[in-house]
């Protein structure tokens, strides 16, 4: 997805969660209640791979990106 995420980990200027990288490998629904405990106040959205992802920006959503095991294979973002 390749956003840089500032030095001290995944946080946007007020302290909260932008990304989830320690999520990479868990299983997608787990992952997802993971994101929703950290910041309820964002949707989720699931996508399989080789499904192609959104191209447009959207500050209240984390992209999940699962393999044919619903595993995360990427780190999960907002956008």
């Amino acid at each position: 997805m390749g956003r840089v995420m500032p030095a001290g980990g995944g946080g946007d200027g007020d302290g909260q969660k932008t990304s989830w990288p320690e999520l990479v490998g868990f299983e997608m629904l787990n992952a997802a209640d993971r994101i929703n405990i950290d910041r309820p106040d964002l949707n989720v959205a699931f996508y399989m791979l080789p499904t192609p992802l959104p191209t447009d920006y959207d500050p209240t959503r984390v992209i999940l990106v699962g393999d044919d095991r619903s595993v995360v294979v990427r780190t999960p973002v907002i956008g």
